[in-house]
């Protein structure tokens, strides 16, 4: 009894969001939510009191949730192939002996990511240059630099013995958080790798070339470990021989600037892993960091698969038809209960689909933009509005036929015809 008792109240309920379904005016009102949607996205909005907003939103993603309240990288396993070596303020003489004396480790590739613009002291300079020509399993950073839509390598001091480099550039550090690369650019005609490319080339050269296999232009850069999660080790304490021999022997060593002090903003980047999904204030990530979760993705091909934009579209316009025709349903039914029954639906299909976003990043490394989704639902009451009005005015004008006309709602401009007695009028 108690399951036939289930079924009967779960097809009610569900006779309550699905009468509707199929109507004309469900259809054209789900849509006319997606048009005002284009239509506002043309809008150009250039009004210098929204720029702060604008940036806001822009920079806001409902996938940072995993990481920041989430689990997503909190118990991630060291990654043991790379050691992370902090060069602090080293001068150009004590850094052409520090990668010297990581080379005599027999790392399999060095990754240097300082860059040296100009000359500055010439004996300094001589030492570091020596090093680049005795070294040849170090790549070097360079800087990508826009011209006219096409991208030139910024002069380094050192590219005349730099045989191996590798932009440093990422999508996104000039205005806020950190969530994309480009593994290659074309520099006059060539493919031009991205450090972290150039460096997975040397350590593996199938996880390379699957990398290229994939041609994309823009990688979604999946976070796995904050600085914690690497092998990170003191330059004084390498030099003075105080670091396991066997540490670095066939690793990936890079070497950069670190610093702990979360106070300390030098060099640091905004990433999805910031402690703040929103409203970030302080950077959380070193470059070098970043650059080894990179290395990281790309050697455990642990890609981040994103939805292409018409499966986000395709969920946003069947979930935003059901909650239409259950809006539809309480508005000319159930009218008193219309606003309670619309607002609790709002706030818990935006929760529930927000999570249901962050539960699939999480888990299964897809990315599914759920924005549109929200986006609708949370338009779709007021949309009704709108096209009752529209309707109403086509039935009267060319005799439309739709379901607002055959429903009254008290309040709402609809008058009530009762049958009214005159106290003259005796009927016997």
């Amino acid at each position: 009894m108690l399951h036939k008792h289930i079924a009967r109240h779960t097809k009610r309920y569900v006779g309550h969001v699905t009468k509707y379904l199929y109507e004309r005016d469900t259809i054209f009102a789900t849509i006319s939510v997606f048009v005002f949607l284009v239509l506002l996205g043309m809008i150009p909005i250039n009004f210098y009191v929204l720029n702060p907003m604008k940036l806001a939103l822009k920079d806001f993603d409902f996938n940072d949730m995993s990481y920041s309240k989430g689990q997503k990288g909190k118990y991630t396993e060291p990654d043991k192939r790379i050691v992370v070596i902090n060069t602090g303020q080293l001068d150009r003489a004590e850094l052409g002996f520090l990668v010297e004396k990581v080379s005599v480790y027999q790392p399999k590739v060095i990754g240097l990511d300082i860059y040296f613009l100009d000359a500055k002291e010439p004996e300094k300079d001589s030492i570091l240059r020596e090093t680049f020509k005795k070294v040849k399993n170090l790549v070097s950073v360079s800087v990508l630099e826009t011209e006219e839509k096409n991208f030139n390598v910024m002069k380094n001091y050192f590219d005349d013995v730099n045989t191996k480099r590798g932009y440093a550039n990422v999508i996104g550090e000039d205005i806020g958080t950190i969530r994309f690369y480009s593994p290659f650019e074309k520099v006059n005609g060539n493919k031009y790798p991205h450090i972290t490319s150039a460096i997975v080339k040397e350590y593996d050269k199938e996880a390379y070339e699957k990398l290229e296999k994939r041609h994309k232009a823009v990688e979604t850069i999946n976070y796995k470990r904050r600085v914690d999660r690497y092998q990170v080790i003191e330059a004084d304490d390498l030099m003075t021989d105080n670091v396991d021999s066997a540490l670095l022997k066939d690793k990936i060593v890079l070497l950069g600037y670190i610093n702990l002090d979360p106070n300390n903003i030098e060099d640091k980047k905004f990433t999805p892993m910031n402690d703040k999904f929103a409203g970030k204030t302080h950077p959380d990530m070193n470059g070098v960091i970043v650059h080894a979760n990179i290395i990281s993705m790309v050697l455990d091909g642990n890609y981040i698969h994103k939805m292409p934009k018409w499966v986000a579209w395709l969920v946003a316009i069947v979930i935003g038809w059901v909650h239409m025709s259950l809006f539809i349903r309480y508005y000319l039914e159930s009218h008193i209960w219309f606003h309670l029954v619309a607002k609790l639906a709002q706030v818990f299909s935006a929760i529930f689909f927000a999570y249901l976003g962050i539960l699939i990043f999480d888990k299964f490394d897809i990315k599914l933009d759920m924005k549109y989704t929200l986006y609708v639902i949370v338009l779709a009451v007021d949309i009704i509005y709108f096209y009752e009005a529209f309707v109403v005015w086509l039935h009267r004008k060319f005799k439309y036929r739709t379901v607002f006309t055959h429903h009254h709602h008290p309040g709402e401009g609809q008058p009530h015809h009762t049958q009214q007695h005159h106290p003259h009028q005796n009927h016997h």
